[in-house]
């Protein structure tokens, strides 16, 4: 049995997000924190990944493979290049560069074409959501095999809240995308599909398309096929937001009453005009100062 955990990554500035904020259906801290600003900050981030893999035992035979959506950047290509084919406990690191387009689910339908005939189940994971907990390819390898007609084993969680004008049935997936399948389930959408679901090179790159076309698409494919997404128990996390571990702050998975509360009473004061006007007023205010 051997597993492969994809992680796309690309050497562009991200949004910054100082926080995790809650959101989805049901709730849960999954608007994760972010602060990587520069192709430098992107670079330390895949350091700080790497060092986390190589100090975890994933409980199976497990190889990190790292698709590169190439910007160009030679430092990260270079840096990448360094790593490839480095022993970690239970395998080795794989390094492929491709071109940019599609984001993650680009990266993860090429790296699965690639490499189906290698592996037995497949990990899904964004370069800054870091699944370093031992034990986290058996623990989910354990749940897929419990699981009837398992399709998907969702590490963060299964939503299915309704966004982008799409009906719940449309958006129900795991999210971001971060779990494991099978490989046998995966063949079964490629089949049907012709690649795992993503923004095509061509089409809109835009960041509500990449969301509706490759994160909620990704797993609701598989959904739709019949099989069933399945969340990792409540009181297992196996998953760490990279910029909060690298601040030493633990993030759990879902809130507690009360801040299930604060968040409900938040939503609704902000729907108030003038509500809104003084947040952005005191946002601006504290940028400059």
């Amino acid at each position: 049995m051997k597993v492969a955990k994809i992680i796309t990554t690309s050497f562009v500035p991200r949004v910054v997000r100082e926080t995790s904020e809650l959101c989805g259906n049901p709730l849960g801290f999954f608007s994760h924190s972010q602060n990587f600003p520069s192709k430098e900050s992107v670079l330390d981030l895949l350091k700080f990944v790497i060092n986390r893999e190589k100090e975890c035992d994933p409980g199976c035979s497990t190889d990190l493979i790292i698709v590169n959506n190439d910007t160009g950047w030679q430092k990260g290509i270079e840096y990448l290049d360094t790593v490839n084919q480095v022993r970690l406990k239970r395998g080795v690191i794989r390094v492929f560069h491709r071109e940019n387009f599609g984001r993650s689910f680009g990266g993860y339908n090429f790296a699965f074409k690639k490499l189906k005939d290698e592996y037995d189940y497949f990990i899904f994971t964004e370069d800054d959501t870091v699944i370093s907990v031992d034990g986290y390819a058996s623990i989910g390898i354990d749940i897929f095999n419990k699981t009837e007609n398992c399709g998907f084993v969702a590490y963060e969680g299964v939503s299915n809240k309704s966004m982008f004008n799409l009906s719940k049935e449309d958006t129900i997936s795991a999210h971001g995308g971060v779990g494991l399948s099978s490989t046998r389930v995966l063949n079964y959408i490629l089949d049907k599909y012709g690649s795992l679901p993503y923004a095509r090179k061509g089409s809109s790159q835009e960041y509500v398309d990449i969301i509706k076309n490759g994160e909620i698409a990704f797993t609701n494919k598989i959904y739709k096929a019949g099989f069933q997404l399945v969340s990792v128990p409540k009181n297992i996390k196996l998953y760490g937001f990279a910029y909060d571990m690298m601040n030493g702050i633990s993030i759990k998975r879902y809130p507690s009453l009360f801040e299930v509360i604060n968040h409900k009473v938040k939503i609704i004061l902000y729907k108030i005009s003038i509500v809104r006007r003084i947040h952005r007023l005191c946002k601006n205010v504290f940028r400059e100062t």
